[in-house]
């Protein structure tokens, strides 16, 4: 260290530490909130729930945290994996160069579904107990053939049978 950190011509002084507040549990609360919000952008939205719950309930007596904390307990994986799968989707968006569609895309696509299901559309039926065994056999080979038309694609792009190459 160097001769003028420990001169005694500039003393230390402590800083002035106030230990009692005046603030109120509901005014801290308000301040958390606000804080948080502002967490949210540094921290994940997991982790910043989290800690504003831990805030919020802290004053709460402890038969009325139990349950809470059980609650938070089954939420906290479904708030981190939802955060996932979006900043996840948020990334695919961007790479890939999605647009929103418009409002000709939806009634395009509401044209082509009702094409299809007239097409499907089985005559004559009341309930599904109606269709005889022919349909049901032959629906379920376009089905399977359908299925396995994807399954060769999926191959096909990897360039693999199992898994994708290195």
């Amino acid at each position: 260290m160097s001769m003028r950190v420990l001169s005694k011509a500039t003393p230390v002084t402590r800083a002035y530490i106030r230990y009692a507040t005046t603030e109120s549990a509901t005014q801290k609360a308000g301040q958390a909130v606000s804080n948080a919000t502002s967490a949210v952008q540094s921290q994940g939205l997991t982790k910043t729930l989290c800690s504003l719950y831990k805030t919020v309930t802290s004053p709460l007596p402890a038969k009325i945290q139990a349950p809470l904390n059980k609650a938070v307990g089954i939420l906290q994986p479904i708030l981190y994996y939802s955060e996932v799968v979006y900043h996840l989707g948020k990334q695919v968006v961007v790479r890939q160069n999605f647009t929103l569609p418009g409002k000709a895309d939806f009634l395009a696509a509401e044209a082509q579904l009702f094409k299809v299901l007239e097409y499907v559309k089985i005559k004559d039926v009341k309930s599904l107990k109606d269709i005889p065994l022919d349909k049901w056999k032959s629906g379920a080979l376009k089905t399977f053939e359908l299925s396995s038309i994807f399954v060769i694609g999926e191959m096909i792009g990897r360039g693999n049978v199992i898994g994708y190459k290195d």
